[in-house]
């Protein structure tokens, strides 16, 4: 009998808890909503969201990195360089491990044509993702990139 009162007795301390209902962050919603928009290579409003999800403060701050790896896209992808580094800097501190953001912080050192530091930043990289193909991909182009770069290069010293 005592075992059924203390069963009751939970039971109606669980049934008088209030219940909360998970409430939506609008911010959390525009990361996915960015993302969606990067994944469709639709650049500019992409970041536009990712900005948007920044200014808002609503974003938990496990979103954080991610707002900030898809500001680094967009904007790397609408030619806006120095702002994408600024954003995947940002993305980098706050989650130094994660292999994507500093492949595409090595992408943009790739367009500004800064091939060593892309290739730094490459096997940086692979520290934390080892043998992915989407970085040895990266790390093929970017060395031919190198090499073709230097074939033409008309400050290039003969000997």
């Amino acid at each position: 009998m005592r075992h059924r009162l203390a069963i009751l007795a939970c039971l109606a301390a669980t049934l008088a808890a209030p219940a909360y209902a998970q409430t939506f962050s609008v911010g959390n919603g525009l990361v996915d909503e960015s993302a969606n928009a990067l994944g469709r290579e639709q650049w500019r409003k992409g970041a536009e969201l990712a900005e948007k999800a920044l200014r808002s403060g609503e974003l938990a701050p496990q979103n954080l990195p991610a707002a900030y790896n898809n500001l680094c896209i967009g904007l790397m992808r609408t030619g806006r360089l120095d702002d994408a580094m600024e954003a995947c800097n940002k993305a980098i501190g706050l989650r130094p491990r994660q292999w994507s953001f500093y492949n595409n912080r090595a992408n943009i050192y790739f367009y500004r044509n800064e091939f060593d530091r892309a290739l730094a930043e490459y096997y940086k990289a692979m520290t934390f993702s080892p043998n992915d193909d989407i970085l040895l991909q990266n790390i093929a182009l970017t060395l031919k990139a190198r090499r073709m770069r230097g074939a033409v290069n008309p400050n290039r010293r003969m000997s």
